[in-house]
Protein backbone atom coordinates (compact mmCIF):
# COMPACT_ATOMS: atom_id res chain seq x y z
CA UNK A 1 0.00 0.00 0.00
CA UNK A 2 1.58 3.28 -1.15
CA UNK A 3 1.16 6.61 0.66
CA UNK A 4 -1.62 8.51 -1.12
CA UNK A 5 -2.34 12.25 -0.99
CA UNK A 6 -5.28 13.94 -2.75
CA UNK A 7 -6.44 17.52 -3.18
CA UNK A 8 -9.02 19.55 -5.09
CA UNK A 9 -7.89 22.95 -6.35
CA UNK A 10 -9.34 25.91 -4.50
CA UNK A 11 -11.14 28.72 -6.36
CA UNK A 12 -8.17 31.02 -5.71
CA UNK A 13 -5.69 28.50 -7.02
CA UNK A 14 -7.78 27.79 -10.10
CA UNK A 15 -7.96 31.55 -10.80
CA UNK A 16 -4.17 31.82 -10.53
CA UNK A 17 -3.88 28.91 -12.97
CA UNK A 18 -6.10 30.69 -15.49
CA UNK A 19 -4.05 33.86 -15.13
CA UNK A 20 -0.86 32.06 -16.18
CA UNK A 21 -2.18 32.47 -19.71
CA UNK A 22 -1.28 28.88 -20.63
CA UNK A 23 -4.89 27.68 -20.97
CA UNK A 24 -7.53 28.61 -23.50
CA UNK A 25 -10.47 27.00 -21.72
CA UNK A 26 -11.45 25.63 -18.32
CA UNK A 27 -11.54 22.10 -19.71
CA UNK A 28 -7.83 22.32 -20.55
CA UNK A 29 -6.84 22.64 -16.88
CA UNK A 30 -5.72 19.13 -16.07
CA UNK A 31 -5.03 19.32 -12.34
CA UNK A 32 -8.25 20.63 -10.79
CA UNK A 33 -8.19 17.28 -9.04
CA UNK A 34 -4.73 15.89 -8.26
CA UNK A 35 -3.39 12.93 -6.35
CA UNK A 36 0.12 11.93 -5.36
CA UNK A 37 1.51 8.43 -5.03
CA UNK A 38 4.72 8.20 -3.00
CA UNK A 39 6.92 5.28 -4.03
CA UNK A 40 9.92 4.09 -1.97
CA UNK A 41 12.48 4.39 -4.78
CA UNK A 42 12.76 5.09 -8.50
CA UNK A 43 12.65 1.33 -9.10
CA UNK A 44 9.00 1.30 -8.01
CA UNK A 45 7.88 4.02 -10.43
CA UNK A 46 7.16 1.72 -13.41
CA UNK A 47 5.02 -0.52 -11.18
CA UNK A 48 2.99 2.49 -9.99
CA UNK A 49 2.45 3.65 -13.58
CA UNK A 50 1.32 0.18 -14.60
CA UNK A 51 -1.15 0.06 -11.71
CA UNK A 52 -2.65 3.45 -12.61
CA UNK A 53 -3.00 2.43 -16.25
CA UNK A 54 -4.92 -0.62 -15.08
CA UNK A 55 -7.53 1.23 -12.99
CA UNK A 56 -7.86 4.58 -14.83
CA UNK A 57 -8.08 5.65 -18.45
CA UNK A 58 -4.69 7.36 -18.74
CA UNK A 59 -4.54 9.83 -21.62
CA UNK A 60 -1.04 11.23 -21.22
CA UNK A 61 2.18 10.38 -19.36
CA UNK A 62 4.96 12.87 -18.69
CA UNK A 63 7.98 11.01 -17.37
CA UNK A 64 10.53 12.79 -15.18
CA UNK A 65 13.05 12.22 -17.98
CA UNK A 66 10.89 13.69 -20.75
CA UNK A 67 11.30 17.41 -19.94
CA UNK A 68 14.31 19.13 -21.49
CA UNK A 69 16.50 20.72 -18.82
CA UNK A 70 20.16 21.71 -18.54
CA UNK A 71 22.30 19.44 -16.33
CA UNK A 72 22.88 22.19 -13.77
CA UNK A 73 19.17 22.90 -13.17
CA UNK A 74 17.33 21.29 -10.25
CA UNK A 75 13.57 21.81 -10.07
CA UNK A 76 10.31 19.89 -9.77
CA UNK A 77 10.25 17.11 -12.37
CA UNK A 78 8.14 14.28 -10.94
CA UNK A 79 6.47 11.84 -13.31
CA UNK A 80 2.88 12.88 -13.98
CA UNK A 81 -0.04 10.97 -15.43
CA UNK A 82 -3.22 12.56 -16.76
CA UNK A 83 -6.45 10.66 -17.17
CA UNK A 84 -10.08 10.17 -16.29
CA UNK A 85 -12.17 7.57 -14.48
CA UNK A 86 -13.20 4.56 -16.53
CA UNK A 87 -16.76 5.17 -17.74
CA UNK A 88 -19.05 2.27 -16.78
CA UNK A 89 -21.36 0.78 -19.34
CA UNK A 90 -24.72 2.49 -19.58
CA UNK A 91 -23.39 5.99 -18.84
CA UNK A 92 -24.25 8.35 -21.70
CA UNK A 93 -21.00 9.68 -23.16
CA UNK A 94 -22.80 12.72 -24.60
CA UNK A 95 -23.83 13.97 -21.15
CA UNK A 96 -21.02 15.71 -19.22
CA UNK A 97 -20.27 13.87 -15.97
CA UNK A 98 -17.57 13.07 -13.45
CA UNK A 99 -16.10 10.68 -16.01
CA UNK A 100 -15.10 13.65 -18.17
CA UNK A 101 -13.04 15.40 -15.51
CA UNK A 102 -9.35 15.00 -16.17
CA UNK A 103 -7.10 14.62 -13.13
CA UNK A 104 -3.38 14.52 -12.48
CA UNK A 105 -1.44 11.76 -10.73
CA UNK A 106 2.03 12.68 -9.53
CA UNK A 107 4.41 9.83 -8.76
CA UNK A 108 7.13 10.93 -6.35
CA UNK A 109 9.87 9.10 -4.51
CA UNK A 110 9.97 9.40 -0.73
CA UNK A 111 12.96 11.78 -0.85
CA UNK A 112 11.37 13.85 -3.60
CA UNK A 113 8.11 14.09 -1.67
CA UNK A 114 9.97 15.27 1.43
CA UNK A 115 11.68 17.99 -0.63
CA UNK A 116 8.37 19.20 -2.10
CA UNK A 117 6.51 19.21 1.22
CA UNK A 118 9.36 21.05 2.98
CA UNK A 119 10.22 23.68 0.37
CA UNK A 120 6.99 24.39 -1.54
CA UNK A 121 5.41 26.69 1.09
CA UNK A 122 8.77 28.40 1.71
CA UNK A 123 9.48 29.31 -1.90
CA UNK A 124 6.80 28.74 -4.54
CA UNK A 125 3.82 29.57 -2.30
CA UNK A 126 5.55 32.40 -0.48
CA UNK A 127 4.98 36.16 -0.48
CA UNK A 128 8.76 36.62 -0.59
CA UNK A 129 10.66 36.72 -3.87
CA UNK A 130 14.24 35.94 -2.97
CA UNK A 131 17.02 34.53 -5.19
CA UNK A 132 18.73 32.98 -2.17
CA UNK A 133 15.65 31.03 -1.10
CA UNK A 134 15.15 29.66 -4.62
CA UNK A 135 18.83 28.79 -4.81
CA UNK A 136 18.64 26.88 -1.52
CA UNK A 137 15.50 25.03 -2.67
CA UNK A 138 17.36 24.00 -5.85
CA UNK A 139 20.32 22.77 -3.80
CA UNK A 140 17.99 20.71 -1.61
CA UNK A 141 16.40 19.24 -4.77
CA UNK A 142 19.88 18.28 -5.95
CA UNK A 143 20.47 16.56 -2.60
CA UNK A 144 17.14 14.69 -2.87
CA UNK A 145 18.05 13.60 -6.39
CA UNK A 146 21.43 12.39 -5.18
CA UNK A 147 19.75 10.40 -2.39
CA UNK A 148 17.45 8.70 -4.91
CA UNK A 149 20.44 7.86 -7.10
CA UNK A 150 22.33 6.48 -4.08
CA UNK A 151 19.41 4.19 -3.21
CA UNK A 152 19.16 3.06 -6.83
CA UNK A 153 22.87 2.16 -6.84
CA UNK A 154 22.97 1.12 -3.17
CA UNK A 155 24.73 -2.24 -3.57
CA UNK A 156 27.36 -0.88 -5.96
CA UNK A 157 28.10 2.14 -3.77
CA UNK A 158 28.22 0.07 -0.58
CA UNK A 159 30.78 -2.20 -2.23
CA UNK A 160 33.13 0.75 -2.60
CA UNK A 161 33.15 1.69 1.10
CA UNK A 162 36.21 0.69 3.11
CA UNK A 163 34.98 -1.34 6.07
CA UNK A 164 36.06 -0.57 9.63
CA UNK A 165 36.22 -3.34 12.25
CA UNK A 166 33.20 -3.51 14.57
CA UNK A 167 32.69 -6.63 16.75
CA UNK A 168 28.89 -6.40 16.81
CA UNK A 169 28.68 -6.63 13.02
CA UNK A 170 30.93 -9.69 13.01
CA UNK A 171 28.77 -11.33 15.70
CA UNK A 172 25.60 -10.76 13.65
CA UNK A 173 27.34 -12.18 10.58
CA UNK A 174 28.09 -15.34 12.55
CA UNK A 175 24.39 -15.70 13.39
CA UNK A 176 23.35 -15.22 9.75
CA UNK A 177 26.03 -17.64 8.57
CA UNK A 178 24.90 -20.28 11.09
CA UNK A 179 21.23 -20.11 10.09
CA UNK A 180 22.04 -20.13 6.37
CA UNK A 181 24.28 -23.16 6.91
CA UNK A 182 21.58 -25.05 8.81
CA UNK A 183 18.98 -24.27 6.16
CA UNK A 184 21.39 -25.41 3.46
CA UNK A 185 22.05 -28.64 5.41
CA UNK A 186 18.26 -29.19 5.66
CA UNK A 187 18.25 -28.96 9.44
CA UNK A 188 16.04 -25.87 9.53
CA UNK A 189 13.16 -26.06 7.00
CA UNK A 190 13.04 -23.15 4.57
CA UNK A 191 9.63 -22.02 5.88
CA UNK A 192 11.14 -21.52 9.35
CA UNK A 193 13.81 -19.22 7.95
CA UNK A 194 13.37 -15.67 9.37
CA UNK A 195 11.82 -13.17 6.98
CA UNK A 196 14.31 -10.53 8.13
CA UNK A 197 17.64 -12.17 8.94
CA UNK A 198 19.22 -8.96 10.20
CA UNK A 199 16.36 -8.45 12.69
CA UNK A 200 16.62 -12.10 13.79
CA UNK A 201 20.34 -11.66 14.52
CA UNK A 202 19.58 -8.52 16.57
CA UNK A 203 16.88 -10.32 18.56
CA UNK A 204 19.00 -13.40 19.26
CA UNK A 205 21.90 -11.24 20.41
CA UNK A 206 19.55 -9.29 22.71
CA UNK A 207 18.17 -12.55 24.15
CA UNK A 208 21.61 -13.96 24.97
CA UNK A 209 22.81 -10.69 26.49
CA UNK A 210 19.69 -10.51 28.66
CA UNK A 211 20.40 -13.81 30.43
CA UNK A 212 20.74 -13.58 34.21
CA UNK A 213 23.64 -16.00 33.92
CA UNK A 214 26.32 -14.27 31.84
CA UNK A 215 27.40 -16.44 28.92
CA UNK A 216 29.93 -16.06 26.14
CA UNK A 217 28.13 -15.57 22.82
CA UNK A 218 30.52 -17.92 21.00
CA UNK A 219 29.76 -20.69 23.50
CA UNK A 220 26.03 -20.03 23.14
CA UNK A 221 26.31 -20.25 19.34
CA UNK A 222 28.23 -23.53 19.48
CA UNK A 223 25.73 -25.11 21.90
CA UNK A 224 22.79 -23.85 19.87
CA UNK A 225 24.22 -25.34 16.64
CA UNK A 226 24.93 -28.66 18.36
CA UNK A 227 21.38 -28.94 19.64
CA UNK A 228 19.78 -27.70 16.40
CA UNK A 229 21.63 -30.42 14.48
CA UNK A 230 19.73 -33.00 16.49
CA UNK A 231 16.70 -32.01 14.39
CA UNK A 232 16.05 -32.62 10.72
CA UNK A 233 13.81 -30.70 8.36
CA UNK A 234 11.08 -33.25 9.19
CA UNK A 235 11.41 -33.14 12.99
CA UNK A 236 12.09 -29.41 13.39
CA UNK A 237 9.36 -27.77 15.56
CA UNK A 238 7.07 -25.79 13.29
CA UNK A 239 4.66 -24.54 15.96
CA UNK A 240 7.22 -22.04 17.30
CA UNK A 241 9.36 -19.38 15.67
CA UNK A 242 13.06 -20.00 15.11
CA UNK A 243 13.93 -17.53 17.87
CA UNK A 244 11.61 -19.36 20.28
CA UNK A 245 13.29 -22.67 19.40
CA UNK A 246 16.71 -21.11 20.03
CA UNK A 247 15.43 -19.78 23.36
CA UNK A 248 14.21 -23.23 24.36
CA UNK A 249 17.48 -24.91 23.35
CA UNK A 250 19.63 -22.39 25.22
CA UNK A 251 17.49 -22.76 28.35
CA UNK A 252 17.54 -26.54 28.04
CA UNK A 253 21.33 -26.43 27.83
CA UNK A 254 21.58 -24.40 31.02
CA UNK A 255 22.94 -21.32 29.22
CA UNK A 256 19.87 -19.08 29.47
CA UNK A 257 18.31 -18.24 32.82
CA UNK A 258 15.91 -15.70 34.23
CA UNK A 259 15.02 -13.19 35.29
CA UNK A 260 16.16 -11.65 32.01
CA UNK A 261 17.42 -8.08 31.97
CA UNK A 262 15.27 -5.64 29.95
CA UNK A 263 13.92 -8.44 27.76
CA UNK A 264 10.43 -9.98 27.75
CA UNK A 265 10.33 -13.59 26.53
CA UNK A 266 7.72 -14.57 23.96
CA UNK A 267 6.52 -17.78 25.63
CA UNK A 268 3.48 -19.43 24.03
CA UNK A 269 1.55 -22.60 24.86
CA UNK A 270 3.09 -24.34 21.85
CA UNK A 271 6.59 -23.41 23.02
CA UNK A 272 5.87 -24.76 26.51
CA UNK A 273 4.77 -28.08 25.01
CA UNK A 274 8.14 -28.42 23.26
CA UNK A 275 10.37 -26.87 25.94
CA UNK A 276 8.61 -26.96 29.35
CA UNK A 277 11.66 -25.43 31.04
CA UNK A 278 11.05 -22.01 29.46
CA UNK A 279 8.31 -21.52 32.07
CA UNK A 280 11.13 -20.40 34.36
CA UNK A 281 12.15 -17.55 32.06
CA UNK A 282 10.80 -14.18 33.14
CA UNK A 283 9.55 -11.59 32.40
CA UNK A 284 7.09 -12.86 29.79
CA UNK A 285 5.28 -10.91 27.07
CA UNK A 286 1.55 -10.63 27.88
CA UNK A 287 -1.14 -10.48 25.20
CA UNK A 288 -3.98 -9.15 27.36
CA UNK A 289 -4.36 -6.44 29.98
CA UNK A 290 -5.44 -9.03 32.54
CA UNK A 291 -2.26 -11.04 31.93
CA UNK A 292 -0.16 -7.87 32.10
CA UNK A 293 -1.23 -7.43 35.70
CA UNK A 294 0.12 -10.86 36.70
CA UNK A 295 3.39 -10.76 38.60
CA UNK A 296 6.22 -12.76 37.01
Amino acid sequence: MLPFIARIKTIESAAEKIETGRYRSFSEIDDLVAVTLVVPTLRHEAEAIEYCEGVFRIQDVKLRTSARKPPDLFRFDSTRLYGVLVRPGGIDADVESIYDIKFEIQIRTAFEHAWIVATHPLTYKSDTVDWRRLRLAAQLKAAAEQLDLSILQFEELAGGIVEAPWPEIETKRQVVSLIERLVRDEIIPSEANPKDMSRFADNLLSLVRASHKRIDFGIAMAEMERRLRLFSADTFPRSASLLQVCMGLLQEGGLLSGPLQRYSCHVTDHLLEIFPGVSGLTPVFRYSRADAGVED
